[in-house]
């Protein structure tokens, strides 16, 4: 055997084992790697927040960018389409579940965080609708900024988000109170569908 073939047998093993590492080794870590941020992302108490910046808007009539900010938000997975009534102001936000299918503290946490996370990034927006199959719930952009006690376009910044939003939902009883507050009671904000 020549010190050609030598050679060429060498880098074909070398590519052999190189291939078995990224496939058996490598990739496998970045897809559990990938796997645990896709579910942290449906935590409020860890999503990362920063991400959103890009979904930025002056206008609640962008209709691409409030779905895609509403795709980046816990409860993704059970979207079911949008509706905007840009004479109140109000984004319709529907989901393909029962109320009933999560814990009510867990779904209080994710409409709360999700509502002012909308009202953070879109300027104009005055009330998120979340339409269940069982119920609707109308969360206000006022009652938000009262709860939060800032102007909300200063929680653009994750530390400043953290401190006033996500650091006040983490025990069951802020979530409910925070819930009970942006709540807006004059929409009727919680109606039962038949």
């Amino acid at each position: 055997m020549t010190g050609k073939n030598k050679w060429i047998i060498a880098l074909v093993m070398l590519g052999i084992f190189g291939v078995i590492v990224v496939e058996g080794v490598v990739n496998p870590r970045i897809e559990a790697k990938q796997s645990q941020y896709e579910a942290e992302q449906q935590d409020p108490l860890v999503h990362d927040f920063a991400t959103l910046a890009k979904y930025r808007s002056a206008y609640m009539g962008d209709f691409s960018n409030l779905s895609h900010l509403n795709q980046a938000l816990p409860l993704n997975g059970q979207l079911n389409g949008y509706q905007l009534v840009p004479e109140t102001f109000t984004a319709q936000i529907n989901y393909r579940m029962n109320t009933s299918e999560m814990k009510s503290e867990e779904l209080e946490r994710i409409l709360v965080y999700n509502a002012a996370a909308n009202f953070v990034w879109i300027d104009n927006l005055e009330h998120v609708l979340y339409s269940f199959e069982d119920v609707q719930y109308t969360l206000s952009r006022e009652a938000a900024q009262q709860w939060a006690g800032t102007e909300l376009k200063t929680l653009q910044e994750p530390e400043e988000w953290d401190t006033l939003v996500r650091k006040k939902l983490v025990e069951p009883a802020q979530v409910n109170e925070a819930f009970s507050q942006i709540v807006d009671n004059s929409a009727g904000s919680k109606i039962r569908k038949r």
